[in-house]
């Protein structure tokens, strides 16, 4: 049980982006991105992350922007794994194609507010630009009952008690008549009841993660000449994690019929297995050798069952530095930017770490990079009222350090394809739209029960209210389909000491939606 804790926590330090972008780095920062998102080429005031090298190319003047996105995100995980069939709340198949005991785990990601503050001021060839945002991590992600990988090896206690039982049968039913007393005959049935009435298994579990990447970036533009300006910035980041986890209260039924706390039951087994040593040791040296490591399993269960705990907070800085350039001409404006990897160790503060590892230790550092970034687009004015814009977006996830060395199990890095329109309806109304295709280069190796994610498909709508000349809202909406990704595992639990190793497989789905609102004022 210790491992699964561990590895549900290994999973949570690189738990994936909630918003738009890569595996780890989010690029949903302004509403207008929602609504239109190919905003490579962008000179409105979300330019300030998007395109900050096309702010010379607006009017002189402040621009200030502020806004904030609502994530709502559903990461479920359908798991097979035939020991499921033993808690005491399954309920049947989960299918009617099921052949393997079946059970749905449910983990929400949410994200009630994600602020963004844009701020710019361009004079002559100069623009000055600041952004303070969310740049990365997955917001709150909650497993409330848990992860299979958490109830798989808890699901393993029933396996291996009727494992115990049946060998220890075998093993009796093999001696000769009158090998055993009446007394040793009677210590046996003692030993082996109990052992075969825990057959059932319920367990409290739950798991939790928080992570964010906070930034403050900055920087200059300059016009080189009429139709070409450059952009150097930085940006300081803030990584600031908390994981909290459990599995408590582990039970097994009894031959009463009823649950009971599992390691005070196995230890009151493990007890009459000592009191059963003198017996033993009476036997043939071959039954002796062979009876020894049964007695001592009940032992071991009662220590595995035993409650587990993690609470860790981790926070790291990282500061990157950022370039951009842009290419204006006439209708048609073409941007870039480079954004550097930000190289960030995060510090853990631990209050409880019954894992037994030494990443979770109190003091111990943690990679917790975010990827560099290369961002192009290009825009198009094709009437007074209609533009149209492509962008592209390719994360460098392989070449940067993630817990537990993630990255060297990706098979490529994140590109994303973005396509926008913006129609200026009315003097007071803007309406736009954009799609977006995101693919991933995750591997089944890289996929693990709480940091899942599949390539997908986002579609973005929203409208701008022109509320003054100065002022405008943004009201945006966006939803991403992905798809499936299955996973098939060879032994999902094992217990090698009984040769116990079981087959299973999951599948992974996610649902994401993003609301945001966003309030644009220049002077």
């Amino acid at each position: 049980m210790k491992k699964t804790l561990l590895l549900g926590l290994i999973a949570l330090t690189a738990a994936p982006a909630a918003h738009a972008g890569g595996l780890l780095n989010n690029t949903s920062l302004h509403a207008l991105y929602l609504r239109s998102l190919a905003r490579n080429a962008s000179l409105a005031i979300d330019a300030t992350y998007y395109n900050p090298a096309g702010l010379v190319f607006t009017p002189d003047g402040w621009r200030f922007s502020v806004n904030s996105q609502t994530v709502l995100q559903r990461r479920d995980i359908t798991a097979s794994f035939a020991p499921f069939a033993y808690s005491a709340n399954y309920t049947g198949p989960y299918s009617s194609q099921e052949t393997v005991a079946t059970k749905r785990f449910e983990g929400k990601a949410t994200a009630p507010i994600v602020p963004t503050i844009m701020a710019s001021y361009k004079k002559g060839d100069w623009a000055f630009s600041a952004v303070a945002g969310i740049f990365g991590g997955g917001g709150k992600a909650s497993f409330t009952s848990g992860l299979p990988q958490f109830e798989a090896n808890v699901a393993l206690v029933p396996t291996i008690t009727q494992a115990i039982a049946q060998k220890a049968t075998a093993m009796i039913a093999t001696l000769p008549a009158g090998a055993l007393s009446p007394q040793a005959q009677a210590g046996f049935a003692k030993f082996i009841d109990p052992i075969k009435a825990a057959n059932k298994y319920s367990v409290d579990s739950k798991l939790e993660g928080l992570q964010y990447v906070f930034g403050l970036q900055a920087g200059a533009s300059y016009k080189i000449n009429q139709h070409l300006s450059a952009y150097l910035g930085a940006r300081l980041s803030y990584a600031y994690n908390t994981y909290t986890g459990y599995i408590r209260n582990i039970q097994v039924s009894g031959a009463d019929g009823t649950m009971h706390h599992a390691p005070t039951y196995f230890g009151a087994i493990a007890v009459g297995a000592k009191a059963a040593e003198p017996i033993v040791n009476n036997l043939p040296e071959g039954l002796k050798q062979q009876v020894q490591p049964v007695l001592a399993v009940p032992g071991q269960l009662a220590q595995t069952t035993l409650d587990k705990r993690i609470e860790v907070k981790q926070t790291g800085i990282g500061l990157a530095p950022i370039v951009g350039l842009n290419f204006n001409y006439e209708g048609l404006n073409v941007g870039a930017r480079y954004e550097f990897r930000t190289a960030i160790r995060v510090k853990n503060t631990t209050k409880a770490n019954d894992s037994g590892m030494e990443q979770f230790a109190d003091g111990a550092k943690v990679a917790n990079d975010l990827p560099a970034v290369l961002g192009v687009g290009a825009s198009y004015r094709i009437l007074p009222t209609l533009t149209a814009a492509v962008s592209y977006n390719h994360f460098f996830e392989k070449s940067a350090n993630m817990a537990g060395d993630k990255q060297k199990t990706l098979k490529g890095n994140t590109n994303e394809y973005l396509f926008g329109v913006e129609w200026n309806a009315l003097d007071w109304l803007d309406v736009s739209g954009g799609v977006q295709i995101t693919r991933k280069g995750v591997s089944d190796a890289y996929q693990s029960n709480i940091h899942f994610d599949m390539s997908s498909t986002s579609y973005g709508l929203g409208v701008g209210l022109h509320l003054t000349k100065e002022a405008q809202l943004n009201l945006a909406y966006m939803i991403s389909s992905y798809g499936d990704h299955k996973k098939a595992v060879s032994t999902y639990a094992a217990q090698p000491a009984l040769g116990i190793a079981l087959p299973g497989s999951e599948v992974f789905s996610r649902k994401n939606q993003i609301f945001s609102i966003g309030l644009d004022y220049t002077l």
